[in-house]
């Protein structure tokens, strides 16, 4: 059987979802072979693509810009090395199971050398840009078209808010991760929080781990819920105004919305996880105990965390050596 492009794109997916891949590695998918099918056509063939035409497409989404998503209109760009590289193990995976399942003979993108892996960008937030958003998050504006909810529903968005801010700077947690915790996840009096992690495709939940909360995080926290009344332990941690769950998106755009007010750009929810990580270190540089708390499988990241924090101390001793500033 002859399948076109939009034909073995929907069995995929179909195939990926029963045997219980994430929603987010199926919608990672779904983009991917949107772009193919927009390159392509729908209709063309899948055992006519040679790897050629796929080294055409991967040189495609490195050379042509893009539309960004989120809140704020921005301008095109091209795709990440990352983002192609992505696609391309998508497109690998597609072709794995057109095999398998006897559709085509030739596994066309084992040809293709996807793009070189590039280092990810570490961007921390400093004390004086996280006391920004903060002050950012205390004067919200009232909630417009809402005078019932005049008092309460501005003092619950602040509340939220800064028990998010907080609780995204004191564990170092994925915004995937932070959407799915409910109450029954947390537990105020001892700060601990149970996380899951990444999911594996094919294994459902993620690997879990403990995560923890200070002082201030957990009073912060207590304040919210308390605020929400929620009882359902089943209920997510946090919500929407409305009450609903939270999910990824949301949580971005209201990120960098907070931004935009504090005067602080780029403000996303893995830029705590960053400033978690490297402030970690910077107090104790034990990148086995970092690495259990963010709920990495290996050390590769914690190392390059631990050289920017160890950098951050080399430098502090050049500007404070008494030796030096004392000109002895």
């Amino acid at each position: 059987m002859n399948l076109t492009l939009s034909q073995a794109a929907e069995g995929f997916i179909l195939t990926k979802e029963v045997s219980g891949c994430s929603p987010h590695t199926i919608t990672s998918y779904e983009l991917a072979l949107r772009r193919l099918k927009e390159f392509f056509s729908p209709g063309d063939l899948l055992t006519n693509l040679t790897a050629d035409d796929v080294r055409a497409f991967i040189r495609h989404l490195q050379t042509s810009e893009f539309p960004q998503p989120g809140a704020v209109e921005r301008p095109p760009k091209t795709l990440s090395s990352k983002t192609v590289r992505n696609i391309h193990a998508a497109l690998s995976s597609l072709w794995t199971w057109a095999v398998e399942e006897g559709y085509t003979k030739v596994h066309v993108v084992r040809a293709v050398t996807p793009p070189k892996p590039e280092a990810p960008q570490i961007e921390a937030l400093t004390e004086e840009q996280i006391r920004a958003i903060l002050a950012a998050v205390d004067h919200s504006a009232p909630w417009k078209n809402s005078p019932n909810t005049r008092y309460t529903r501005p003092r619950l968005l602040r509340l939220r808010d800064r028990a998010t801010v907080l609780f995204l700077l004191d564990t170092g947690v994925r915004a995937s991760e932070l959407v799915n915790l409910t109450l029954a996840d947390v537990d105020l009096r001892a700060g601990t929080v149970q996380v899951r992690g990444k999911s594996r495709m094919g294994s459902g939940q993620g690997k879990q781990r403990t995560v923890y909360l200070g002082k201030t995080s957990r009073k912060a926290l207590w304040q919210y819920l308390t605020a929400r009344e929620e009882k359902e332990k089943a209920a997510p941690l946090f919500t929407t105004l409305e009450g609903r769950k939270q999910d990824r998106r949301h949580l971005g755009r209201h990120l960098s919305r907070l931004g935009e007010r504090a005067g602080v750009p780029r403000v996303y929810p893995h830029r705590f996880r960053h400033t978690f990580a490297l402030n970690f270190l910077r107090q104790l540089p034990n990148i086995y105990a970092l690495q259990r708390l963010m709920g990495h499988s290996d050390l590769k990241m914690m190392r390059r965390y631990l050289a920017l924090a160890q950098a951050d101390c080399a430098a502090a001793h050049r500007a404070a050596s008494p030796v030096d500033n004392w000109c002895l």
